[in-house]
């Protein structure tokens, strides 16, 4: 029991970090991508991806507070699928539009 309690408290602070830093880089990522980028890639609108993405980043940074908000809760698992969506299906689209194709 006692080596148990600072294990889960040090893997949680590591989620915490790791999905604040996570939430900060999709939102900043999002806020700086141009808008018609985003119609080009037939994904929302700017404004409706910023917005998501920094409501994400504020549920991941709360994850250091605990509570409702602490990583693993349902909360935090939401912010981080919403980053993940951002990061994974919408980013590398806008990157291929804004860049053009490879040929």
């Amino acid at each position: 029991m006692d080596l148990i309690v600072p294990v889960v408290t040090v893997v949680n602070l590591i989620l915490a970090i790791g999905g604040a830093a996570l939430g900060i880089f999709a939102a900043v990522d999002a806020v700086s991508r141009r808008s018609d980028a985003f119609a080009a890639a037939d994904k929302q609108t700017k404004g409706t991806w910023a917005g998501i993405t920094v409501a994400c980043a504020v549920a991941l940074g709360l994850g250091f507070f605990g509570g409702a908000f602490a990583p693993q809760s349902l909360l935090w698992l939401a912010g981080l699928t919403g980053s993940l969506v951002y990061l994974l299906d919408v980013r590398p689209r806008l990157r291929e539009v804004q860049r053009g194709g490879r040929w």
